[in-house]
């Protein structure tokens, strides 16, 4: 939750949303990192669109890579049942 906390902070202080600073985040990441967002609707694919000119500072960049390599980020995507059917 503290780096959830954290990107909803930034976010509002950006006047953007948590999704867009996360996206902008995987964006600048590294070339080779494409993030795929699903949705269903028009709204979200602006919302997502805007990641794209969403500035992160360097300082930004590293404070929330630190704080991902710091608390950790773990878990399965989907629940048991879900992931028994991944690579099937």
């Amino acid at each position: 939750m503290a780096l959830v906390e954290h990107i909803a902070t930034l976010a509002q202080a950006k006047e953007a949303t948590p999704g867009q600073v996360a996206l902008a985040w995987l964006l600048a990441r590294h070339p080779t990192i494409v993030p795929i967002p699903g949705t269903r609707r028009i709204a979200r694919i602006e919302e997502n669109t805007g990641a794209t000119e969403l500035p992160l500072s360097a300082d930004e960049l590293s404070d929330l890579n630190e704080l991902a390599g710091r608390v950790g980020v773990q878990g399965d995507r989907y629940n048991e049942h879900h992931m028994s059917l991944v690579d099937k």
